[in-house]
C-alpha cells in the first residue's frame, strides 16, 4: 500500500518527499488504458532514480527540479488477470490487482452524482446482482474545489464491493454505464467519479480549453502562498486528530474541512478533481450538466472549451465525451409554462456540441420517467445504460442502434405539414400509444400555436386550424415539454426547435 501523510490524505496539496509516492489514482485495483500509452509518475528525492515494473515492462525515470517523475508504459491489450505493479526508488511500492482496460471520466453535476440512495429505489437491487463483478472499477474522487491546480486528489479506487458496501457511494449513472459497457465488450471497465451537483460548466475547465479556443479566460484566484496553506493545513489534520480521538471515545468534537483549498476560482473543480488526476490514460468522458447553466446563451462555447481543455490535459485529441440531454423541467420554478428558455440555451447547445464538436455526441431521456416539476429524474438506469450503448456505437464499433431519429424536412401539403426524419430504425410510434404531441406551428416563427400531428408511415402529419398556412413547425421546444414520439426500437425522437417550412 502507498503511504501517505496525513496532510496530503486531507488535501491533496503538499508534496514532500522523504520517501518516493504515487498520486491516488495510481494504486491497487486501478485499471489502465488499453492500446493506449500509459503515463506513470509521482515524486521522488531529486536525483533517485525510478523503476516501474508492469506485465514484463521495465521503464525508468528520474525527478525532475520540483521532484516529478513521469514515464510512460508501452501500449497493452486488456487483461482481466489481476496483477501486480512494482514502483522502485528509495522505497519500494507494490500496486495489486492491477487490471488493464477501458477508463471513461465521468463528470457533471447533481444528475450524474446522485448516488443509488437517491433515485428509483427498484434500482438499487438491480446494482446489487453487480457486487462479484471485479471487472467493473471507479476511481471515486472525494468533492473538494481549489483555486490553483493540485498535485493530487483526495480519492481512491473501489471495485463492484466497495461500491455496493451501501446505497450511497458513486454516481448510479457513471456504474450502469459502466456495468453494460463491460458486459458488452467483454474486459474490464473502470470510471473516474467526480460529479458536484449545482456547479456551472465553467467549474469543470481547465485554462488550457480556453486558450485552445482564443477565449480570454475568466478571473481566477490567488497564486497560493504554500507556507500558509502549510500552516493552516496542519492546523486542519490538528482538528481531524482531535475529532478522530474523540470520536473513538463516543464524543464529538467540530472541527474545520479547510474548504475550499487556496480560495476559490471559476475552474475550482476541475483545479482540484480533473487536472490532478491527468494525465491519466482514458478513451473519453460522460458528461450530465447544464441545469447550473440555464438561460446562458454562451454554452456551446463553453462546450467548445471543456472539449479542447480536456483533450489536451488528458492527450487524447478529440477526447470523446458523450452527453446527456438535459430533461425537460421547470427549473425549480423559474419556467413558465410556455418557456423556451432552457431549451433555447442548453439544448440547443448540447445539439450543436453534438453536431460540431468533434468527438461529442448526445443522448435523449425524456421518455424515461420524466416529471418536469422534479429537476432530478429519479430512473438513471436507462441514462447509463443509453450512453453506453452510445459509447459502443461510436467508439467500439459495435452494430447497436444509438440514438432515436432527429428532424430531416418539413414541407406544406396543402393546409399540412408533413415532417420527415432521418435514422428512422423500425418505424414511428408514440410510447403512451396516444397522438404525436408537442407539436406546433407558426406563420411567422414567433407565435407557436399547439398543432394536432398524426404518424403516416415514416413521417408526421401536423395541422392547426389557427394556422392554416404554416411557415414554422417544432416539436417538444418548450422546457417542460415532453414529446412522446418514438422509433419502434424504443428510442425518442429528439425534438427540435422552429424549422423551415418548405413550399408545396
Amino acid at each position: 500500500m502507498k503511504k501517505t501523510t496525513l496532510l496530503l490524505l486531507l488535501c491533496g496539496a503538499l508534496t514532500t518527499h522523504a520517501d518516493l509516492s504515487l498520486p491516488k489514482a495510481i494504486d491497487s485495483k486501478m485499471v489502465l488504458q488499453r492500446d493506449k500509452e500509459v503515463p506513470v509518475w509521482g515524486w521522488a528525492d531529486q536525483g533517485e532514480e525510478v523503476t516501474v515494473e508492469f506485465a514484463g515492462q521495465v521503464k525508468k525515470a528520474m525527478p525532475d527540479t520540483s521532484g516529478k517523475w513521469m514515464l510512460k508504459l508501452d501500449p497493452m491489450p486488456a487483461s482481466t488477470e489481476s496483477r501486480t505493479m512494482t514502483v522502485k526508488g528509495k522505497n519500494e511500492i507494490k500496486l495489486e490487482d492491477v487490471l488493464v482496460g477501458e477508463v471513461w471520466l465521468a463528470t457533471g453535476q447533481s444528475n450524474m452524482q446522485l448516488t443509488f440512495r437517491d433515485n428509483n429505489p427498484e434500482e438499487w437491487p438491480v446494482a446489487q446482482m453487480q457486487k462479484g463483478n471485479r471487472l467493473v472499477r471507479a476511481l471515486h474522487v472525494r468533492r473538494v474545489v481549489a483555486g490553483a491546480v493540485m498535485d493530487d486528489i483526495n480519492g481512491r479506487w473501489k471495485d463492484c464491493a466497495d461500491m455496493l458496501a451501501n446505497s450511497d457511494s458513486v454516481s448510479s449513472v457513471a456504474f450502469f454505464f459502466a456495468v453494460k459497457l463491460q458486459k458488452e465488450i467483454g474486459i474490464p471497465v473502470a470510471f473516474i467519479d467526480c460529479p458536484w451537483g449545482g456547479m456551472r460548466i465553467e467549474s469543470f475547465i481547465p485554462d488550457e480549453g480556453y486558450k485552445a479556443i482564443n477565449v480570454a479566460l475568466p478571473v481566477h484566484g490567488k497564486t497560493p502562498d504554500l507556507k500558509r496553506a502549510e500552516a493552516e493545513l496542519r492546523a486542519v489534520a490538528d482538528d481531524a486528530r482531535v475529532a478522530a480521538e474523540a470520536a473513538a471515545k463516543g464524543r464529538t468534537v467540530g472541527f474545520s474541512t479547510m474548504y475550499p483549498i487556496y480560495g476559490q476560482a471559476p475552474n475550482s473543480i476541475c483545479n482540484a478533481m480533473i487536472s490532478p488526476v491527468a494525465p491519466y490514460a482514458l478513451r473519453g468522458a460522460i458528461w450530465y450538466q447544464g441545469e447550473s447553466n440555464h438561460g446562458q446563451p454562451d454554452y456551446f462555447q463553453k462546450l467548445q472549451a471543456l472539449s479542447a481543455g480536456w483533450s489536451q490535459i488528458f492527450q487524447v485529441k478529440d477526447i470523446p465525451i458523450l452527453q446527456v440531454q438535459i430533461a425537460p423541467n421547470h427549473m425549480n420554478g423559474q419556467a413558465k409554462p410556455g418557456s423556451t428558455v432552457l431549451a433555447d440555451t442548453i439544448w440547443a447547445a448540447q445539439y450543436r456540441g453534438s453536431q460540431e464538436i468533434p468527438g461529442m455526441g448526445i443522448v435523449a431521456i425524456q421518455d424515461t420517467g420524466i416529471e418536469p416539476t422534479n429537476i432530478h429524474p429519479r430512473n438513471k438506469k436507462p441514462v447509463g445504460e443509453r450512453l453506453a450503448d452510445l459509447a459502443l456505437k461510436t467508439q467500439y464499433g459495435k452494430d447497436v442502434i444509438a440514438k432515436g431519429p432527429s428532424f430531416a424536412s418539413a414541407k406544406r401539403s396543402g393546409s399540412k405539414v408533413v415532417v420527415g426524419f432521418r435514422d428512422i430504425d423500425q418505424g414511428l410510434v408514440t410510447y403512451d400509444a396516444k397522438a404525436p404531441s408537442w407539436f406546433e406551428l407558426s406563420a411567422d416563427g414567433t407565435d407557436f400555436v399547439a398543432a394536432e400531428a398524426a404518424i403516416v408511415g415514416d413521417t408526421v402529419e401536423v395541422s392547426a386550424q389557427a394556422v392554416p398556412e404554416p411557415k414554422f413547425v417544432r416539436m417538444g421546444w418548450r422546457d417542460v415539454s415532453l414529446a412522446n414520439l418514438k422509433d419502434k426500437n424504443g428510442w425518442p425522437v429528439f425534438v427540435f426547435a422552429s424549422q423551415a417550412v418548405a413550399a408545396q
